[in-house]
């Protein structure tokens, strides 16, 4: 992340400042710039550069901000387990770093204290009886000059201790194996001061020191100040400034810094490790129970889909069962209304003619008798010709709009004008029924709401779907005559549309009334 994310900051940063230089440039060198546009000259103020140059900074600013977000999204796409692990890596390390170089230092700290304290032991034990000449103001003594050069000579000792100044509160070195900074005064080193306060301590040679700048001192060595009581007393009268090499004090601190972050590291690997496993365990239990979670919904979804699509189908069932009801009722009450009527009529012509006087009573009340008879018979060949469907099995989808519209202009005398077609597409016996009946029933609506005008028929494909609209101009309905049977209605369309999956629109534009039905074809080469 932060190598993808660097390199657009530093372009950012790169940007804004070259525009910051830029303005300033502006502001000391050009205080306003002249362009000519069409013939004349615009000044360009000072104020409008740096509202341009301000609000490119902004965009700027702007896709830094998109790039966080982007990174933060990124984070959160991430699982629980990888998070964890990213965020505890990042943490136990900058601990782990901080903690170790922390016990580093106070081991290295306290190592090199102790060290300390065991040379000033040595020193206090070998060089205390050497150095009470100094303690009245006086010189150390060469008989003691001799056995402390004796001591220096050593192989061992002066492999390891190569330096030995001894210092006088006044600054003055009264002695040093370095015989030419014998009597020079210096000033007190700080470590000096502190070891005249009585006071043990220790530190790394400061090699741009003057008294090692004189004997050209190159090595680095540790310089331990211990103090020089008189004795029988507290009194301190010397310091002795021994240098010590550091090949076993540095071989002994790198093993402790060895040892302490290897502990370091292999604590944060162990906790990383021991807590991503317990993270990664609740992480893949947290992703299980969502995918099932997700599985279920999904599941529970697909039952509702179905359960509603069982509740879709029983609707449009109970519908059709009740339309279905509601023609049978309609075809009753047409043939009450009408044939059945007529009948009655007859059979009272029938009686009152065995009770003529005369022939020609008689033969008027026959013939009285016979029109109510083929008027009945008439108006059940009407009615049945609305209920029976023709043969359309074999026929296009063209022919059958062709044959309802040819009669229905047969049974009312009107005309009906068509526009388009649907080609060589073909359909199911389910679909042909509905569009026969669509078509009838949009013209008989047309027929008894619209007498005085012509109905328009439209048809065309749009993909798989065959698309028929009936439009009518909207004006006083005509009262329905006895022998006309009652259609199925808007509602009765909807249903059996719905129920071939087809979509239905039945609306009122301007001074027209529209019917737009959709119904599911194949095409000729499916």
């Amino acid at each position: 992340m932060v190598e993808r994310f660097y390199p657009r900051f530093k372009k950012f940063r790169g940007s804004a400042l070259l525009k910051a230089k830029y303005w300033r440039m502006l502001n000391t060198r050009a205080p306003s710039v002249c362009r000519k546009r069409t013939g004349r000259s615009e000044s360009v103020s000072g104020e409008s550069s740096a509202a341009i140059i301000a609000w490119e900074t902004l965009q700027d600013m702007i896709g830094l901000r998109q790039h966080v977000q982007g990174a933060v999204l990124r984070w959160r796409d991430l699982e629980l387990a990888t998070q964890y692990l990213i965020a505890s890596v990042t943490v136990v390390l900058l601990v782990s770093a901080v903690s170790g170089m922390l016990i580093s230092a106070v081991l290295n700290q306290s190592e090199i204290n102790e060290r300390t304290q065991q040379t000033a032991l040595f020193l206090d034990g070998v060089f205390s009886t050497m150095l009470q000449d100094v303690a009245d103001g006086g010189s150390i003594s060469s008989q003691n000059i001799a056995r402390i050069d004796t001591l220096m000579a050593t192989e061992d000792f002066r492999v390891r201790f190569p330096y030995l100044e001894v210092w006088l509160p006044n600054g003055e070195i009264a002695y040093s194996n370095s015989t030419f900074l014998i009597g020079r005064k210096f000033p007190l080193p700080m470590e000096a001061r502190h070891a005249f306060e009585g006071r043990v301590t220790s530190t790394f040679a400061d090699l741009g020191a003057e008294e090692h700048t004189l004997r050209e001192l190159q090595a680095g060595l540790l310089e331990v100040y211990a103090p020089v009581h008189r004795l029988g007393n507290d009194e301190i009268i010397a310091v002795v400034e021994i240098h010590e090499t550091t090949e076993a004090l540095e071989h002994s601190l790198t093993n402790t810094t060895l040892v302490v972050w290897s502990f370091v590291v292999v604590g944060a690997a162990a906790a990383i490790i021991v807590l991503f496993g317990i993270v990664q365990r609740g992480s893949r239990t947290i992703q299980a129970q969502r995918h099932d979670l997700a599985e279920r919904l999904k599941a529970s979804l697909h039952l509702r889909a179905q359960v509603g699509e069982v509740q879709e189908a029983r609707r449009l069932s109970d519908n059709a069962a009740l339309l279905a009801e509601k023609r049978l009722k309609l075809a009753s009450a047409d043939l009450h209304d009408g044939p059945s009527q007529l009948i009655n009529f007859a059979l009272l012509k029938a009686q009152e003619s065995a009770l003529a006087k005369t022939p020609t009573e008689r033969a008027r009340i026959l013939n009285a008798m016979g029109t109510s008879l083929i008027t009945a018979l008439s108006e059940i060949r009407s009615i049945s010709h609305g209920l029976i469907l023709p043969d359309i099995a074999n026929l296009s989808l063209d022919a059958i709009v062709d044959l309802a519209i040819e009669a229905h202009e047969a049974r009312t005398g009107t005309s009906v004008i068509r526009r388009g077609e649907f080609g060589a597409a073909h359909a199911g016996l389910e679909t042909q029924i509905a569009l026969y009946r669509i078509v009838q029933e949009g013209l008989n609506n047309a027929f008894r709401h619209s007498q005085d005008s012509s109905v328009t028929i439209c048809c065309d494909m749009s993909g798989q779907k065959a698309r028929i609209e009936l439009r009518n101009a909207i004006s006083t309905a005509r009262p329905r005559q006895p022998h006309e049977l009652s259609g199925m209605g808007l509602d009765g369309l909807k249903a059996r549309v719905e129920i071939l999956d087809g979509t239905f629109a039945a609306r009122r534009i301007g001074n027209e009334f529209s019917l737009e039905v959709s119904l599911d074809v194949e095409r000729p080469d499916d």
